[in-house]
């Protein structure tokens, strides 16, 4: 029986562990185990060579930034300024070639307007040796799209610098996206990432499980009252139905959550069929047992044959037992049990 028990129990928490665990990877990759830009000691642009930007976690000083090339907002009213709330800028490496910088949290976009607002006051050399911060993030690719928009930019304000148009030798095709882990921003990569790490630990919290008593306590206590050879035994005897259903002369098992269920034959005092349709309009069986303080057990055992098999052997094991369902059955049940009893009794429901 304990075998019984506990490879029904695994055959539940092996899969869903193995299901939650594969979701934790697939998540991680997904955000290509960012959340370890979240630890990783940032480095100048500056300072990192050029077939090594792809991919690094870099830092830029405000200052440094030279312009905008494109820019996203909304405007609430005709008139009014722009609100901008993404900015697509470039600063120029000490190699002479250009890197796109994408700000878009509130408090970089401030500092860059700031620095806007000084080289408007002060003037470029001045406001280029004033302090706006440090920010950070990771270079990613440039969608070709801005990179068209940014070709556009190198058209107009650094066209000395282009040779026959060979933008790639000038403008680089990447971008230092602050405030991202990856190809993420740090906010959706942490969230993910926790996601993850939750999953991860529930699903081995799972299979560590199988390896406490958690999985057999309901028999365990069983056998503290009965004995654990006379349990056994009585399994042993017991009527099976579809590896599901065990009926004994004294005990129920239920197999098919993830602690067996087992009570009492004689505390069942309803039984009946339920059917469930399933897509395609097939119809799949259960059998319902009611007890005597309130408890239901539905045991999904296929096929209709089968329930019908499984009621009629719980009726020759529990006398009086009402079978077969109507609304004012369940009525009389949910209302008064005394009555019910009796009247299952008497043979007058």
């Amino acid at each position: 029986m304990y075998k019984k028990v506990k490879m029904n129990y695994m055959k539940l928490v092996a899969p869903l562990t193995a299901a939650l665990l594969v979701l934790a990877v697939v998540i991680l990759l997904i955000t290509g185990f960012g959340i370890r830009y979240g630890v990783t000691t940032s480095v100048p642009v500056n300072n990192i060579p050029e077939n090594e930007l792809l991919g690094a976690c870099a830092q830029l000083r405000v200052n440094e930034i030279e312009g905008t090339f494109a820019r996203k907002g909304h405007q609430v009213e005709e008139g009014q300024e722009v609100d901008i709330i993404e900015r697509f800028c470039m600063v120029q490496l000490d190699s002479g070639k250009y890197l796109g910088v994408h700000i878009s949290d509130e408090d970089d976009l401030h500092a860059v307007e700031q620095m806007s607002a000084a080289i408007e006051q002060f003037g470029l050399e001045e406001a280029k040796a004033m302090d706006f911060g440090v920010i950070r993030g990771t270079v990613n690719e440039m969608s070709e799209e801005l990179y068209t928009i940014f070709c556009s930019w190198g058209d107009e304000y650094a066209a000395d610098e282009l040779v026959a148009n060979e933008y790639e030798d000038v403008l680089l095709p990447l971008m230092l996206d602050i405030n991202y882990y990856g190809r993420f921003h740090q906010s959706i990569c942490i969230v993910l990432t926790v996601i993850a790490i939750v999953l991860a630990v529930l699903g081995i919290a799972l299979f560590a499980s199988s390896f406490t008593s958690a999985w057999d306590k309901p028999v365990r206590q069983e056998m503290k009252k009965v004995g654990r050879e006379e349990l056994e035994a009585e399994f042993k005897e017991a009527h099976e139905f579809a590896g599901k259903l065990y009926l004994g002369k004294k005990h129920i098992w239920c197999f098919q959550k993830l602690s067996t269920d087992i009570f009492n034959t004689a505390d069942v005092i309803w039984a009946y069929a339920r059917s469930r349709r399933l897509e395609g309009g097939k119809l799949t069986w259960y059998l319902v047992m009611k007890t005597g303080d309130k408890r239901e057990y539905s045991v999904h055992l296929g096929e209709a044959a089968k329930v019908k098999e499984a009621e009629d052997t719980l009726k020759t094991m529990v006398k009086p037992l009402c079978t077969g369902f109507d609304k004012e059955k369940q009525k009389l049940y949910d209302k008064d049990i005394a009555t019910f009893r009796a009247k299952t009794k008497n043979g007058t429901i």
